[in-house]
């Protein structure tokens, strides 16, 4: 999911108001009042955080119940990751105007920050309920029912988005990997490419459709959508990887391990890619250099079942075949249902 942008209102200065003491005053405070905030919504634009605040916080003290100060206030508390004082302000802000719809989002997305994905939900809700037409409130509460397994719900949500916002590039990406997940390939690579028609700069998009393509079994499709988002993102390791795996599966063993090589040098402690580079040697009958591989994987988590089962067979071809046994055994023990089969040559 992405990060989300508040959207900051401008003020105009109010007019003069009649020459009463009390009223005057009142009068003043609030032309300061309004005009800190906007030279506080200047320099959020510009970044400047602290000066930001500092507006903000001066409006308040002018006008204690001026909720567009609450609510901006709260926003750079958010870019500041002071996630607990965001929502204060943003709780201010709602009582004050319980019908702003930003303010309960903008509320969420603080609680998703902090992980507290029933609260985050509960505020995307409510700012639906608010407005109807609120896609980034859809999107963001269609991210929740992903990470809770709810695939359908999620669908429904980022179908929603989309209606309401018909660019949404990331709302049809994150469809199709909820898609995905019920395994309905067909819809998840039309989401995909939807996506990157919309976005071409979308690195994630493009490696998405390539393991859509990969699934289905066409490799050089797959080939293709990967190298596509490693040229737009040459950082992207994740993708290094999954080209690696299409080369493994077209017999180009060579360029598998330098694209595995590639994402570990990008990522030192990258256990699945030591894993799969470990494969590749085996298959070039590098047994040796496939257990060194298998051994650094297991470094990196001693909890990975696969490289003991990987490194047990390139073991067995070593002729270490006490070796083998334990590292089958502790495959077996961590669930890897294959780990048996193998177990069952130890005595």
């Amino acid at each position: 999911m992405r990060k989300f942008s508040i959207l900051l209102v401008l003020l105009s200065l109010s007019c003069m108001l009649k020459a009463q003491d009390t009223i005057v005053a009142k009068g003043v405070d609030d032309q300061k009042a309004e005009k800190l905030y906007n030279e506080g919504i200047a320099l959020f634009d510009k970044q400047e955080y602290a000066s930001a605040l500092s507006n903000f916080n001066e409006a308040i003290q002018l006008k204690p119940e001026f909720e567009k100060a609450y609510y901006n206030r709260g926003a750079v508390k958010y870019e500041q990751a002071d996630y607990s004082g965001a929502i204060v302000d943003f709780d201010i802000s709602i009582s004050l105007n319980k019908t702003n719809e930003k303010a309960y989002f903008s509320r969420g997305q603080a609680k998703y920050a902090q992980k507290n994905l029933a609260d985050a939900l509960i505020d995307y809700t409510q700012a639906i309920k608010l407005n109807s037409e609120y896609a980034q409130a859809y999107y963001y509460r269609g991210g929740i029912y992903f990470e809770k397994g709810e695939y359908q719900k999620a669908i429904d949500d980022f179908t929603s988005a989309i209606s309401n916002k018909a660019d949404y590039a990331y709302a049809y990406n994150d469809r199709g990997s909820a898609k995905k997940k019920l395994e309905d390939y067909t819809g998840a690579k039309a989401d995909y490419s939807k996506a990157i028609s919309l976005n071409p700069s979308l690195a994630f998009a493009f490696n998405n459709l390539g393991s859509i393509k990969k699934k289905l079994e066409d490799y050089k499709g797959a080939l293709e959508e990967y190298t596509a988002a490693i040229k737009i993102d040459p950082t992207y390791y994740v993708a290094f990887n999954n080209r690696g795996s299409v080369k493994f599966e077209m017999a180009d063993y060579e360029g598998a391990i330098e694209d595995y090589s590639a994402a570990i040098k990008l990522k030192s402690d990258y256990a699945y890619a030591y894993n799969n580079r470990g494969n590749a040697k085996y298959k070039q009958k590098d047994y040796a250099g496939a257990v060194a591989d298998y051994d650094q994987a297991i470094k990196l988590n001693p909890d990975y079942g696969y490289a003991y089962l990987n490194r047990g067979i390139a073991k067995e071809m070593l002729r270490n075949a006490k070796g083998a046994c334990e590292d089958w055994k502790k495959a077996k023990e961590l669930g890897v249902t294959n780990a048996e089969t193998y177990s069952k040559q130890c005595k």
